[in-house]
């Protein structure tokens, strides 16, 4: 119940900030006029009332007092961004004071007479145009004219005021405030069924403005299946229709295309999320040089001549690097290119690009000589829907890229000097900074991550360091549980032991990679999550088994913190992929049903699933597809979803039913592969209910169809095994391994330290305090596995404790249980009484040592 109230309450908190934050950006434009008339009117009708016209109360501290109010809603574009932050709760108190509680009080004072009567209606209608809350005008309007009354009587004891009030103000002020009020919130609702109108058709233009982009990405698609395969490297010999640069040009061409149709596709999205109100995500930054991005957004812009770019003077010589969005910050660069070059026929005209390192914040400056921006409207130029000096601008460009630098963690600035010259000013923290590294930890926060590990000292310590960064993190205890959270869940990276009971790590990997008994729709990504092999064996050997498995990289245990950074700077911070895995599955004789009412897309398609050696059947919809299936034998369908006659959906139920066929009869296990535009939840769990297996998203690329053969058409593809190479160290006798054990130090130093700087001492403990509990009970199992002569039982129990023991700094215990695991490996039947008696003695020193450790901190 507590609960319930508190989040009552927050939600009331949330509702009112909303209300004020909507009622500020409803008075933003008319903020500094009404400022001015404040600071100037109160005090000007003080004489007024005073000397001119006198009246029979006035009073010039209250006015001075209003006029001192009205000072920060006439600096109000100039206001520092803390005090900003918290304007709009200002403007309702000093608005409220200024205009409702001081003409309420002063009508009072004056006995409610004519001047003063029509000066109240007066200032009620300037608040009822600067607010648009009905609510809100009636709180403020109300509790005014309440505080007047009480105020009057406790500063002048005297609570009349009415000797000069008439009846028939109530029906004159009535109908003046109230038709106000009511007016004012019919012309709101318009103005938000506008922009309501507006966000519905931005998002119209940005649907029809993909389907062109998804036609042309198709048809580059087209052009690069009909081409040959793209040259590997150091291959010279082979015979080419084309000239071998001609070709890789050709490729280059599309490649390139292809990321400019997607980059399109972002910054709709984005500048679609900045129109609706939402920030930009910081998912997809990356690790930038700013001479190198600088240098693709100049050329990759799209000149109308060539004359143009040579106006253009690339000047930045001093590189650093920042974190941020490459298509983003380009767009800046684009926006700024475009404004500048509107004014390119002035005389001597120029643009400069170049850049400042500092010691924390960075600096790139674009400079043009344009005729310049008149000082007044320089804090303008970033607002929306402003714009200066140019015909048929909309004025959203420069609000968004001023979006895009502040995500970044920066700052956008202009300066300019009217009829000589325009400059920009964008200030980057530094790729190494803590601004930095606050917008990493927000990326970081969309990463889920597997730490898959059947040691729990060494799952609680990888899954802390990774959690200080504020990734989400699930655990698995072997292999075979990792193969289920894995397809169970898309993680963007995998730590995954080697060694493990029930299945090893790297045999884990091998399954993850071959796709056994996965689901179509997650192949690619199976193929592809990065994949690091952790283990405390010997790195040449770890990292081995790591490579052969298909896993990506190899680190030793215990990992550290350097360790964690390095590999978010190269699974997810990088410009490059990392991943390298790659399946090309070749279809012998298989015979695909493509079923499409769009005629380029079928071509499309049918030229990509000829290359891959596969015989194509195209139908224009659902009843053709049916009777495709009656005359002809298919084994696979893709299924477009929306069609005319019959559509996907419909048509697969009809196929599921197996009503319609006489001879066909695998009506249910036919693979059906849906064709869709629309990849949300909503659109997904139609497909499944329909009885389709899988869906792919439009427009459909190589990697895509690939993952559809290698789950549905396994028999008639052809891939590559990955061998499985484990190896084992040489034996020696038991006598001596025992001897080496002797001599090792009982608690490693240097674990023990790295633990601790990387937790504190509270982490430390905590892990000493699992290691204990858990080693105990390993022991006792070994103790019983060597009773009951049980090898395979010690083999896990003897891995699981030296793997632990590692982890925590028990470098005596760690290295007794690698022999003793080795030897039990390999199936040493000797006599491991003596060793027993050994386990029992290290483990009580090693206890010994940690208690010591505790005590001298």
């Amino acid at each position: 119940m507590i609960r319930d109230d508190a989040m009552t309450k927050q939600s009331l908190q949330d509702m009112l900030w909303a209300k004020t934050r909507n009622t500020l950006e409803h008075a933003e434009p008319n903020i500094p006029v009404m400022g001015i008339f404040g600071l100037i009117g109160f005090p000007l009708f003080f004489y007024v009332w005073a000397y001119v016209f006198p009246q029979p109360y006035e009073n010039l501290g209250f006015r001075l007092i209003i006029a001192l109010l009205s000072i920060p809603w006439v600096l109000y574009h100039r206001l520092p961004s803390h005090f900003k932050a918290i304007f709009p709760v200002y403007m309702i108190i000093s608005c409220w004071i200024m205009i409702p509680f001081f003409f309420s009080f002063m009508l009072l004072k004056n006995d409610w007479n004519m001047v003063w009567a029509i000066s109240t209606m007066a200032g009620l209608s300037l608040l009822i145009l600067l607010l648009n809350d009905w609510v809100l005008l009636t709180v403020l309007i109300v509790s005014a004219y309440a505080a007047a009354e009480i105020s009057v009587s406790f500063l002048y004891g005297s609570t009349t005021g009415y000797a000069d009030f008439q009846l028939e103000y109530i029906p004159l002020f009535l109908f003046g405030i109230v038709g106000s009020i009511i007016f004012s919130h019919k012309r709101q609702i318009a103005q938000q069924s506008k922009i309501s109108l507006l966000h519905s058709l931005s998002g119209s233009i940005a649907h029809e403005m993909r389907n062109p982009l998804s036609t042309i990405t198709n048809a580059m698609g087209s052009i690069q299946t009909i081409l040959p395969d793209k040259p590997k490297a150091g291959e010279h010999n082979s015979h080419y229709n084309l000239s071998r640069s001609g070709l890789i040009s050709l490729h280059s061409v599309i490649d390139e295309s292809s990321e400019i149709v997607t980059r399109a596709n972002k910054i709709i999205d984005s500048i679609l999320a900045s129109m609706q109100g939402k920030s930009i995500d910081p998912a997809n930054f990356k690790r930038l040089s700013i001479k190198t991005t600088t240098s693709y957004a100049i050329n990759s812009y799209s000149y109308a001549s060539r004359d143009e770019k040579e106006l253009i003077h690339d000047s930045t010589i001093d590189d650093f690097e920042f974190f941020g969005d490459k298509d983003l910050f380009s767009y800046v660069i684009f926006n700024l290119l475009k404004n500048a070059l509107h004014y390119k026929n002035s005389p001597g005209f120029r643009i400069d690009i170049f850049s400042i390192k500092g010691p924390i914040d960075n600096i790139i400056k674009i400079r043009d000589t344009g005729p310049g921006i008149a000082s007044g409207k320089l804090h303008m130029i970033f607002d929306s829907f402003y714009t200066s000096g140019k015909k048929g601008g909309i004025g959203l460009g420069l609000s968004f890229c001023k979006r895009v630098i502040e995500a970044f963690g920066g700052t956008i600035v202009c300066d300019s000097k009217e009829k000589e010259w325009t400059e920009f000013t964008i200030t980057l923290p530094d790729y190494t900074s803590k601004e930095t590294e606050k917008l990493k930890k927000n990326a970081l926060s969309e990463k889920k991550i597997l730490v898959v590990d059947d040691n729990a000292t060494t799952r609680t310590f990888h899954s802390k360091l990774l959690t200080e960064w504020k990734c989400r993190v699930d655990q698995a205890i072997n292999g075979v549980a990792a193969i289920q959270n894995i397809t169970d869940n898309e993680y963007d990276l995998v730590l995954m032991d080697i060694e493990m009971p029930v299945l090893d790590g790297d045999e884990a990997t091998q399954q993850i990679r071959s796709e056994i008994d996965t689901n179509a729709s997650l192949e690619y990504y199976l193929k592809n999550v990065p994949i690091i092999g952790i283990s405390s064996l010997p790195q040449e050997t770890g990292r081995k088994r790591s490579i052969n498995s298909g896993m990506n990289d190899f680190i030793p245990k215990p990992l550290t913190k350097n360790d964690i950074i390095n590999l978010f700077e190269k699974y997810f911070f990088s410009e490059k992929n990392p991943v390298i895995y790659e399946t090309s599955p070749c279809l012998e004789e298989s015979t695909i049903l493509l079923v499409d009412d769009n005629t380029t897309s079928r071509k499309f398609m049918s030229i990509m699933l000829e290359r891959m050696g596969a015989h194509v059947i195209q139908a224009e919809n659902g009843q053709e597809a049916i009777e495709c299936l009656e005359q002809k034998t298919v084994d696979l369908v893709f299924m477009d979803m929306e069609m005319p006659v019959l559509n996907g959906v419909e048509a697969t139920k009809i196929i599921r039913s197996g009503k319609p066929f006489t001879r066909f009869s695998k009506f249910r296990e036919l693979p059906i592969i849906a064709l869709t535009g629309n990849t949300d939840s909503k659109n997904i769990a139609i497909v499944k209910q329909s009885g389709m297996n899988a869906h792919l998203g439009k427009p459909v690329s190589k990697d895509d169809l690939v993952s559809v053969f290698c789950h549905w058409l396994k028999d008639k593809t052809s891939e590559s095994s990955l061998p499985n190479n484990h190896s084992t160290a040489n034996t020696t006798a038991m006598d001596t391994l025992l001897k080496d054990v002797e001599k090792e130090q009982i608690l490693n130093s240097e674990t023990i330290e790295m633990l601790r700087e990387t937790g504190g001492n509270e982490l430390l403990e905590e892990l000493i305090r699992i290691y204990i509990d858990d080693a105990q009970k390993l022991i006792d199992g070994i103790v019983e596995a060597e009773k009951n002569n049980d090898n395979h039982a010690l083999n896990q129990l003897s891995h699981t404790l030296k793997g632990s023991s590692g982890s925590v700094g028990a470098q005596k215990m760690h290295i007794f249980a690698t022999h003793l695991n080795h030897l039990s490996k390999i199936g040493d039947q000797k006599d491991y009484s003596q060793w027993v008696s050994s386990l029992h003695r290290i483990f009580e020193e090693t206890i010994v040592e940690f208690e010591n450790l505790k005590t001298s901190n």
